[in-house]
């Protein structure tokens, strides 16, 4: 290991421990101090850009996944960041077609069907969401977030039985990672599906 690449792994050490404490603009700073020792870190850019998003900066941080994408158009990470920072600004559209961009070059990318997913039920493209959802399934089926975005596509069509089943698959994933609070609250909304059937 390089004395260049020992560098640029303190400063990320360092920055991701202001991240984790709340030390956001403090953290934004040593992330910039990180991508002056190496400006193509991609862990830098994408690690800077979601603090961007925290903390409302979100075309900051649409700008950092940019030059991200710039350095490595086939970083996964980097297209689905994109994507949130569209969501979270309401520009669904706009996160649609990054998550879809980012498909064309990663086509096996469970976070961007997710992202793609969620933009597509924002514009109320719930059948279209379903399909992307159940996409990002195939390509990860532990992560319980996309079990319950696809739930609650399936809630507004009123599909109960299917409702409940990824409900409970989120529960199960949940109590394996110790997050009890999150099963507890999948359970009870599987519950209710199922007193609907």
């Amino acid at each position: 290991m390089s004395s260049n690449d020992k560098a640029i792994g303190q400063l990320l050490d360092e920055a991701r421990l202001l991240r984790q404490s709340g030390e956001y603009k403090k953290a934004v700073k040593a992330y910039k101090n990180a991508l002056q020792t190496n400006p193509g870190s991609l862990d830098a850019l994408n690690e800077l850009g979601l603090i961007h998003i925290t903390i409302g900066e979100q075309p900051a941080a649409i700008e950092v996944f940019d030059k991200a994408l710039n350095i490595d158009p086939t970083d996964a990470r980097a297209h689905a960041n994109k994507a949130e920072a569209y969501l979270t600004l309401g520009s669904f559209n706009d996160a649609f077609t990054t998550a879809d961009r980012g498909l064309v070059v990663i086509p096996d990318d469970a976070s961007l069907w997710f992202k793609k997913g969620r933009a597509l039920e924002s514009l109320l493209k719930i059948d279209d969401a379903i399909e992307a959802f159940n996409t990002a399934l195939r390509f990860d089926s532990n992560d319980p977030s996309i079990w319950k975005a696809l739930a609650l596509c399936l809630d507004a069509q009123q599909k109960w039985s299917e409702v409940s089943r990824a409900y409970r698959i989120a529960q199960g994933l949940h109590q394996k990672r110790g997050e009890n609070q999150q099963a507890d609250y999948c359970k009870r909304f599987a519950e209710m599906a199922e007193k609907s059937i």
